[in-house]
C-alpha cells in the first residue's frame, strides 16, 4: 500500500531543511574562519562586512564595532592605499603589500602582510582580505641581517661588507670619484697592555661612536663606516676625490684627538693615522684602492702617526 503525501507539505519540509542546511552551513562557515590563523575580512568599495576572529584580534576591535568600518582606517599612513582599489578591478587576481596597521583603541603599532582579492559575487563587489602579523618575522630577520653585516664587538659594519659596497660602488660608475680612508688606532697595543683588554674594548666602541656621528654630520649619506680589522678601520667616500677625502679625513683625525674616552679606568685619549686613496682608470678592483691606501697609512705611522697621508 502506498502512503501518500500532501505536496505543499512536501515542499514546505524541503525548504525547511534547507534553511536548516544554510544555517548550519553559514554556522560551520563562520567557526572554520574563526579557526584560521590569519585575519579575514570582507570589504566592500566602502566598509567592511565581516570579520572573522582573527582580524578582530589583529585590529584591536570586536567584531560588532568591525563590521561598517572602513580597513583603510587601521592604516598608519594616510596616503590611501592604491592596492585597495586595483582588489576591485578583476577577478582571480590578488595584490600582496606590506602594510603598518594602527589599532585606534591602543595606538600600537603592527607591520602585517595584507593579501587582497576580489570574490565571485554577483551584485556587490566585495574583495577578501588576509591579514598576517609579520612584525616580530621582520624584527627577527633585521636582527639576523645586522648581525651579518656588522662587527660584534663595535656595531661598525664589518669588513666583508665594506667590501661589497665598495664593489658595488665601483660597478655602479667607472667613472664618478670613489676615495677611501684607512685609519689605524695609534698605539692600540699600549692601550691594551697598560689599560687591559677590556678598557681597549671600550676604546674601540668609542672610536666607532665617533666615527658614526662624524660622517651623519659630513652631508655623506652613502659613506661607511666600518672595521676591517683589530685595531683598523675605513672609511668609503664614494662620490668624493681624493682631496676631499683627505680633508674629511683629517677633520675626523682632530675630533678624535680632541675627544676624551671616559673609560672604567678614567679618561684616555687616543689619536689615529690616516692613508687616503682614489680610484684611478687602472684599478681592476677595490683591492688595487686598498693597497694604495695601506701604503700611505703605513708612511703615516712612520713618519709621526697622528695624521693623514695622501697616496700620490
Amino acid at each position: 500500500m502506498f502512503e501518500l503525501f500532501d505536496c505543499d507539505e512536501q515542499g514546505s519540509a524541503t525548504a525547511d531543511i534547507t534553511r536548516a542546511s544554510l544555517v548550519d552551513t553559514e554556522d560551520r562557515l563562520g567557526i572554520m574562519l574563526d579557526a584560521m590563523p590569519l585575519g579575514v575580512l570582507i570589504h566592500s568599495q566602502h566598509a567592511i562586512l565581516y570579520a572573522n576572529a582573527g582580524a578582530c584580534g589583529l585590529l584591536g576591535e570586536d567584531r560588532n564595532s568591525l563590521i561598517g568600518k572602513h580597513f583603510l582606517d587601521f592604516q598608519g599612513s594616510d596616503t590611501g592605499s592604491p592596492a585597495f582599489d586595483e582588489a576591485f578591478t578583476a577577478l582571480g587576481r590578488t595584490t600582496e603589500q606590506e602594510m603598518v596597521i594602527v589599532m585606534p583603541r591602543t595606538g600600537r603599532e603592527r607591520l602585517m602582510r595584507v593579501i587582497m582579492g576580489r570574490l565571485p559575487w554577483k551584485g556587490l563587489p566585495v574583495v577578501q582580505i588576509l591579514l598576517q602579523d609579520i612584525t616580530d618575522q621582520k624584527r627577527a630577520e633585521n636582527s639576523l641581517r645586522k648581525l651579518s653585516i656588522t662587527d660584534e664587538l663595535t656595531g661598525a659594519y664589518n669588513r666583508r661588507h665594506a667590501f661589497y659596497e665598495a664593489g658595488l660602488y665601483m660597478e655602479r660608475s667607472k667613472t664618478a670619484h670613489f676615495s677611501v680612508a684607512l685609519i689605524d688606532v695609534d698605539h692600540f697595543k699600549h692601550v691594551n697592555d697598560c689599560y687591559g683588554h677590556a678598557t681597549g674594548d671600550e676604546v674601540l666602541k668609542a672610536f666607532t661612536e665617533i666615527g658614526h656621528r662624524f660622517l651623519a654630520t659630513s652631508n655623506l649619506d652613502s659613506a661607511i663606516f666600518a672595521r676591517i680589522g683589530g685595531e683598523e678601520f675605513l672609511i668609503l667616500a664614494p662620490d668624493r676625490d681624493r682631496a676631499q677625502t683627505v680633508q674629511l679625513a683629517d677633520n675626523f683625525r682632530q675630533k678624535l684627538a680632541d675627544h676624551v674616552m671616559m673609560t672604567a679606568k678614567g679618561p684616555l685619549c687616543v689619536t689615529a693615522s690616516i692613508g687616503v686613496a682614489e680610484r684611478m682608470a687602472g684599478d681592476a678592483s677595490f683591492d688595487n684602492i686598498l693597497q694604495r691606501a695601506d701604503e700611505a697609512l703605513y708612511e703615516a705611522k712612520e713618519t709621526g702617526r697622528n695624521k693623514v697621508v695622501s697616496a700620490g
